[in-house]
């Protein structure tokens, strides 16, 4: 897989883009390409106009446009950035990772309890970051419900599920239209930032963690929740990028939990 990732400050930019891919002959070997455009929303026809020139001039190429809506993490953040990725599949990839990325969607993809992302469909967005390492930066969260055995046995299963509802509720509020949430296990949700740094990682997870601190859990008390994180890095596999935020959660619940680590 090629990965081309472009900033776009107006439509001329689109000139530019398609430009490259006849001059550089991007497409001579592609079997399938993907468009990414990550934008708050002033440059969404560019997405449309490079994928009707795409189906145009390569009518038997299948193209699938994704337009991400995206906000910004911090007050300062450029709330005009848009940036086009443009990935490009190749013959042997179509099998292997194309069929990863367009595979019918029979699989059940909400978990119905918390009703965000069921583990099969967070670990192939995982899979995709990774594979889209130093195209965009994205981080990975681990959060774990502090003591959620507790509760279950204290005040009922019951409970237990409400905390986990409401948990994942606080997270979607919280989180972009961009990143996405997952339920790992029973007290373990995994979330994934898009175009995000240390920094940023660290702010929206300690307001995650703040609110789940200060939020009414009605007849459940002191609920809290720990969190271990790492950024998305190049080079690195899955199992390893996920072994750092695992451990952070470690630290994090070794520390004295209701904590957010970061490796």
């Amino acid at each position: 897989m090629r990965h081309y990732i472009y900033s776009l400050q107006s439509e001329k930019d689109l000139e530019k883009i398609t430009d490259d891919i006849y001059e550089q002959d991007m497409l001579e070997s592609a079997t399938s390409v993907v468009l990414e455009l990550f934008s708050a929303g002033k440059h969404k026809n560019i997405l449309q106009r490079l994928s009707d020139f795409l189906i145009e001039k390569y009518p038997e190429l299948p193209v699938e446009a994704v337009f991400v809506t995206t906000s910004p993490v911090r007050e300062d953040d450029d709330v005009d950035k848009t940036t086009l990725v443009m990935m490009i599949l190749e013959n042997s990839e179509v099998t292997d990772i194309g069929s990863k990325k367009f595979r019918s969607v029979s699989e059940a993809k909400q978990d119905p309890l918390s009703g965000v992302y069921t583990r099969t469909e967070i670990e192939r967005v995982f899979v995709k970051l990774v594979e889209e390492a130093g195209v965009l930066n994205s981080a990975l969260v681990l959060l774990d419900i502090d003591k959620l055995d507790q509760i279950n046995v204290s005040l009922g299963h019951d409970a237990g599920d409400y905390v986990i509802r409401k948990t994942a509720d606080i997270i979607k509020q919280i989180l972009r239209d961009s990143d996405v949430i997952g339920r790992w296990e029973s007290e373990k949700f995994m979330i994934l930032l898009r175009d995000v740094d240390a920094e940023s990682t660290t702010s929206v997870s300690e307001r995650i963690r703040e609110k789940i601190e200060t939020e009414d859990f009605a007849d459940v008390k002191d609920v809290t929740a720990s969190f271990g994180a790492t950024l998305i890095t190049p080079g690195l596999s899955c199992e390893e990028i996920f072994e750092k935020a695992d451990r952070a959660l470690a630290m994090a619940k070794e520390n004295g939990r209701n904590r957010f680590e970061m490796l």
